[in-house]
């Protein structure tokens, strides 16, 4: 790598429960904590195959009523270093397959609330 930034989209740190199908497993529990209109790192309790296509749920602020179905595919699977042993201990990145200008607007519009549960879910984890 040439140690040039990638990414040409706004990221936005959060906490931000996700539900994944696919990879040929059951349906599973994801964490988002970052996230653009064209992917997300996302913490999971398995290893999910580089190249592996999955539909990702997510509940969108500000009330978190409407869900969200995005495909996308995974581009990195590691170990999560800060939960080894824990509930989460894989991390996985993951790209859109269509860019969600909506979706970026939803987070940037909702920044301090979605800032403010990821500082209290810091504190308790």
């Amino acid at each position: 790598m040439d140690g040039k930034e990638r990414r040409h989209h706004n990221r936005y740190r959060l906490w931000l429960p996700a539900r994944i199908e696919g990879a040929g497993k059951e349906s599973r529990l994801a964490i988002g904590h970052d996230m653009s209109q064209k992917g997300s790192l996302l913490v999971t309790d398995r290893e999910l195959p580089v190249g592996a296509t999955i539909q990702m749920f997510v509940r969108v602020p500000p009330d978190f009523e409407e869900e969200r179905e995005i495909s996308a595919v995974v581009v990195r699977c590691a170990d999560n270093q800060k939960d080894p042993e824990g509930l989460w201990p894989f991390q996985i990145a993951v790209e859109f397959e269509d860019p969600d200008p909506g979706l970026e607007r939803l987070l940037r519009d909702n920044t301090d609330l979605l800032e403010s549960l990821t500082d209290v879910s810091e504190q308790v984890g």
